[in-house]
């Protein structure tokens, strides 16, 4: 007979709940998002901003990190602005982190 935990299936250990509770601690910030995003897709904070329909000033804050963005605007801006999914900016900024290119 076949053993399910062995295969990987069945009930996920609980070493397994603590690394993922620790990935999520480590999830880039709405800043870092932002960034990737508007660098990734080539266009400068004026532009972003204008198509967003906020001041320049405003997102450049919050891509240095002087205000925290609301989760709602960081999702908007990375869907309507940008066209990128959430997941998708997550996942290019821990690959740049690994590699340890700053943004």
């Amino acid at each position: 007979m076949i053993n399910p935990f062995t295969l990987g299936g069945g009930v996920p250990s609980p070493h397994q709940d603590k690394v993922q509770e620790f990935d999520l601690l480590r999830a880039p910030r709405g800043a870092q998002l932002l960034k990737y995003a508007r660098k990734l897709r080539g266009y400068t904070q004026a532009e972003s901003a204008a198509s967003y329909g906020i001041e320049e000033r405003t997102l450049r804050r919050w891509e240095n990190n002087e205000f925290n963005p609301r989760w709602n605007d960081v999702i908007s801006l990375l869907e309507d602005v940008y066209f990128m999914d959430i997941m998708q900016a997550i996942a290019g900024v821990r690959s740049m982190q690994a590699q340890g290119i700053a943004l």
